[in-house]
C-alpha cells in the first residue's frame, strides 16, 4: 500500500482551506460589498420631487412659488418671515399646479409657498436616495409627490360695538358680535390691538376715579380673553402708545364661519357726551378700536368700541 506524503497532504489541507476561505468570501463577501455598493444608490444624482399646488376650496391648479432650503430656516413655519435671501434657497414655480423639484440630491428640505393674496404654506419635502427603488431614469417618469394646499386670506364685513348707557350709573356692559369669514378664504390668526381712542386710562386729577369712567375693561377674540385695564388691582397694560396687544396664534377660521369679539366693560356711565367727566357718556365717540391682524401681517378687521 501506498504511504501518504504527510508534506503534501498538510499542503493540500492548507490549500483546501485556503479555497474555502475564497469561496466563503464569494459567496458571503461579494454580496455584502454589492450590497454597501448599493446603498443609496442616488445619493449623489439630482432626484425629481413634486409638490402639487391647489386651492383648499376649489381644488383648481395655484400658480405658487416655492422656495426650498437644504437647512431649515431661521424663520420656518412664520409667514411673516424674512425669506428673502437667494443663497439660502433654490425657487422653483408651479406649471400646471406642479413644481417640480429637480435640482436637489436625495435628502431633507424645507419648502415655503406663496401665492399672491394667499395664505403661506410650509411643507417638509423628503427626497428619495434610491434605495431598493431601481433605476433613478423610471423613478423620475412619475417621482413622489406631495400635495400643498393654498387659501385665500381671510376677509370680512366690519362690525362695530354700539351700548346705550344709563345715566349716572355703574354697571357692566357686556356684548359680543360675530364677523363672518369671506366665503372661500381662511383666517389665521396673529395678534389684536386694542387703542385706547379715548384717554380712558387717564387719571387727570388722580383721585383714582378714571377720566372717563372706566373701571374695568376686557377683550376676546376667538375664545382668546385678557383684562388689560383695571386699575383697582393695579393692572394697567397699555403701553406708552396706549396701546395692549396680544396674540391668538390658534385662531383658525374658514369659510363662512364666525369670528366672535367680546367686550366686557365696567364704568361709571351717562347717556350724555361731555369729556373728562369721569363718565362714559353717549355721543363721546369711540372709546376704543379692536384691530385684529392675520398670520400674514393683514390687518384682518377694526371693530370699535362706542356708546
Amino acid at each position: 500500500m501506498k504511504k501518504i506524503n504527510k508534506k503534501g497532504g498538510a499542503e493540500l489541507i492548507v490549500l483546501g482551506i485556503v479555497v474555502l476561505i475564497i469561496a466563503g468570501i464569494i459567496y458571503f463577501g461579494f454580496p455584502l460589498l454589492s450590497a454597501a455598493g448599493e446603498d443609496a444608490p442616488w445619493a449623489d444624482k439630482l432626484v425629481d420631487f413634486q409638490l402639487l399646488t391647489t386651492d383648499r376650496f376649489s381644488s383648481a391648479d395655484e400658480s405658487a412659488t416655492v422656495k426650498v432650503y437644504a437647512v431649515q430656516p431661521e424663520d420656518w413655519l412664520n409667514p411673516r418671515g424674512d425669506f428673502s435671501d437667494a443663497a439660502d434657497y433654490t425657487s422653483y414655480t408651479a406649471s400646471s399646479g406642479v413644481v417640480t423639484i429637480n435640482k436637489e440630491t436625495p435628502g431633507t428640505y424645507y419648502a415655503v409657498g406663496t401665492v399672491s393674496g394667499s395664505n403661506t404654506e410650509f411643507a417638509i419635502v423628503e427626497i428619495p436616495d434610491g434605495t431598493g427603488m431601481g433605476e433613478l431614469y423610471d423613478y423620475n417618469q412619475e417621482p413622489d409627490s406631495k400635495v400643498m394646499d393654498f387659501s385665500a386670506v381671510g376677509s370680512t364685513t366690519d362690525e362695530d360695538f354700539a351700548f346705550t348707557n344709563t345715566n349716572q350709573t355703574t354697571y357692566t356692559v357686556r356684548d359680543t358680535i360675530t364677523l363672518p369669514v369671506g366665503a372661500d378664504t381662511e383666517l389665521r390668526g396673529w395678534k389684536v390691538i386694542v387703542t385706547d381712542t379715548e384717554g380712558y386710562s387717564i387719571d387727570a386729577d388722580g383721585d383714582g376715579v378714571y377720566d372717563e369712567g372706566i373701571k374695568e375693561f376686557e377683550v376676546s377674540v376667538c375664545g382668546v380673553s385678557k383684562t388689560f385695564f383695571k386699575p383697582a388691582t393695579g393692572i394697567d397694560l397699555l403701553d406708552s402708545n396706549d396701546e395692549y396687544t396680544f396674540t391668538i396664534e390658534n385662531c383658525n377660521v374658514i369659510d363662512l364661519e364666525d369670528v366672535d369679539v367680546k367686550v366686557d366693560i365696567v364704568a361709571n356711565t351717562a347717556d350724555l357726551a361731555a369729556a373728562n367727566d369721569e363718565l362714559w357718556g353717549e355721543g363721546e365717540g369711540v372709546l376704543a378700536y379692536i384691530k385684529i391682524y392675520d398670520n400674514e401681517g393683514n390687518l384682518f378687521a377694526t371693530v370699535d368700541v362706542a356708546a
